[in-house]
């Protein structure tokens, strides 16, 4: 058998960092393919014969490329294969006694949850990430699971909890330090904070309290604009909420104009959680409908969704 060494590692942990990046500014169809290959190699390295540290260095790593592709499943609309994933991930994390990187898979596993609304489920995971990101003192991954738990407790319209979770991501995120992050939570950047801001009140919003459309449009718009175009995704997720909060506020010619600019900013994304994440959009516009501009972006939306 051959003996492996720390480069192995180091190759296996560049490959997941590269393809990660092309999952944020592409979707997980532009990198699926890949992800699945580097799989295929890092486990055949766990086979072959290491030291100890390298061992759990590799652990790690085909960790990792786990909770990348449970991402990237979850990504494609592939909810069974992106849990198997998660959960290998967790095994492995679990076996190199990580746990940054498990409280980051159980926020993941949450997302899955509440991306289809099962909205208790979503809820358990998280906060099973926050007892391990909070036992190891994990600040960002304390940061990263509260604003979710904020957004899950919006999206059943409880303004009281959303906030109060909205609170302590906004303090866990001002004691991080972002730039030391592990690659697996590196993504949570202010912009992304400001973006789960007015996503949640966007929820709040279209839960039935239209006055959250205050703080949802601004914070929004801040979200937007600091998005590069390494983060084009995230992009898009923000420009279809402010596209609804914008819409809910009944400033319906500027929502219209955010909403074509989402569905245009989403063609050449290979996501499928773009195509769901517009049903709001869809909703908002067409409850415009003595307005030509929201019903043809309803038409759009829907003809998005169908290709």
């Amino acid at each position: 058998m051959t003996r492996l060494g720390a480069s192995d590692a180091a190759r296996l942990e560049a490959a997941t960092r590269t393809l990660r990046a092309l999952d944020y500014e592409h979707g997980g169809g532009a990198c699926a393919s890949a992800v699945l290959a580097q799989l295929t190699t890092g486990r055949r390295l766990l086979g072959d014969t290491v030291s100890p540290d390298v061992a759990a260095r590799l652990q790690l790593a085909l960790a990792d490329l786990h909770n990348l592709a449970g991402w990237i499943s979850f990504d494609l609309g592939r909810a069974e294969a992106a849990k198997a994933h998660f959960h290998a991930a967790l095994d492995l994390a679990d076996a190199a006694d990580n746990q940054s990187l498990a409280a980051n898979v159980h926020y993941r596993l949450g997302r899955v949850h509440l991306h289809h609304d099962r909205i208790a489920d979503a809820l358990s995971e998280f906060d099973a990430s926050a007892r391990v990101a909070g036992a190891s003192g994990a600040e960002l991954e304390l940061a990263i699971v509260d604003a979710n738990r904020a957004w899950a407790h919006a999206k059943r319209g409880d303004a009281e909890q959303a906030e109060r979770f909205l609170a302590s991501a906004h303090d866990a995120f001002a004691a991080a330090e972002p730039e030391r992050a592990p690659d697996w939570a590196r993504f949570f950047s202010a912009a992304d904070l400001t973006g789960m801001t007015g996503t949640v009140h966007a929820s709040l919003a279209e839960a039935g309290d239209v006055r959250h459309v205050e703080q949802a449009v601004p914070a929004l718009r801040e979200a937007v604009n600091g998005y590069g175009e390494d983060m084009a995704r995230s992009r898009v997720f923000g420009m279809i909420e402010l596209a609804v909060s914008t819409l809910l506020a009944g400033e319906v010619d500027a929502g219209v104009e955010a909403g074509n600019e989402a569905v245009g900013q989403a063609v050449p994304i290979r996501s499928a959680r773009t195509a769901d994440r517009m049903a709001p959009l869809r909703r908002a516009a067409s409850a415009r409908p003595d307005h030509d501009g929201a019903r043809e972006l309803a038409r759009r939306v829907e003809a998005f969704g169908a290709a």
